[in-house]
């Protein structure tokens, strides 16, 4: 007797996004390097239409960026997805690395970032030149403190190396990629002045071509036709 084995065919990822959003690139920039097949469903954020979107509501109660569909399967967070991503498509290990250490200094990476490098840098881009407060403002003011002090810690204890976890990048890498380049998006570097992360950024790019310019479309656009304005103020570091 023989048995014919059952062959899973993989369904193709549907992800919805706007690659303004720091975590919409950092989902896409994975898919995009690794060549994992997906389906986008381009949503303008700005103009609020992941509000209206029927699929999007369906698959993500919060009707936020980015959400992806697997099948019957939908997932949000863009750290979940990451990971999931990494998993289910069986991308190369250090991605997300099956080794137990490396791979909860990813998880506390992409853990410890929302609350520490986001909460900074996306508390001083949307209140700066989304809801364009005057910039003296206190919620201004503690998100820029916020940021200064993560990038403090980023550039001391999580780059001591080329990257987080040493000589390959990770998924951590690209969500503080991601993050960290929002304010390009208004003509600002707001690591400069940090050495390793300055570093860093420099090595991923490279890491990430020729896939990142592609992804990063978007940012050069807005800035160039400057659609959010323009501020070169440095974050000054430690200061």
């Amino acid at each position: 007797t023989f048995f014919k084995k059952k062959l899973t065919v993989m369904s193709e990822l549907i992800v919805y996004s706007d690659l303004i959003s720091q975590p919409c690139r950092a989902v896409e920039l994975l898919l995009e390097i690794n060549k994992v097949p997906y389906e986008k469903v381009g949503l303008n954020l700005l103009e609020g239409e992941h509000l209206k979107h029927p699929g999007l509501k369906a698959a993500n109660p919060n009707m936020k960026l980015p959400t992806l569909q697997d099948g019957t399967f939908s997932l949000y967070e863009s750290g979940a997805m990451l990971r999931y991503i990494c998993s289910s498509r069986k991308l190369p290990d250090h991605w997300y690395p099956q080794d137990l250490k490396k791979r909860a200094i990813v998880d506390q990476y992409l853990d410890w970032h929302h609350t520490n490098i986001r909460k900074g840098s996306t508390g001083w881009f949307y209140w700066q030149y989304i809801a364009k407060i005057p910039a003296t403002d206190p919620r201004i003011v503690t998100s820029k403190d916020t940021l200064r002090k993560s990038l403090d810690i980023f550039n001391d204890s999580y780059l001591k190396e080329k990257f987080i976890l040493g000589a390959e990048i990770s998924v951590a890498d690209i969500q503080a990629l991601s993050e960290l380049t929002q304010h390009w998006t208004v003509g600002n570097n707001v690591y400069t002045g940090y050495a390793n992360i300055e570093r860093w950024v420099t090595d991923c790019v490279k890491e990430l071509e020729p896939v990142f310019e592609k992804v990063y479309q978007k940012v050069r656009e807005t800035k160039e036709k400057q659609l959010l304005g323009i501020d070169t103020e440095p974050l000054n570091p430690k200061t």
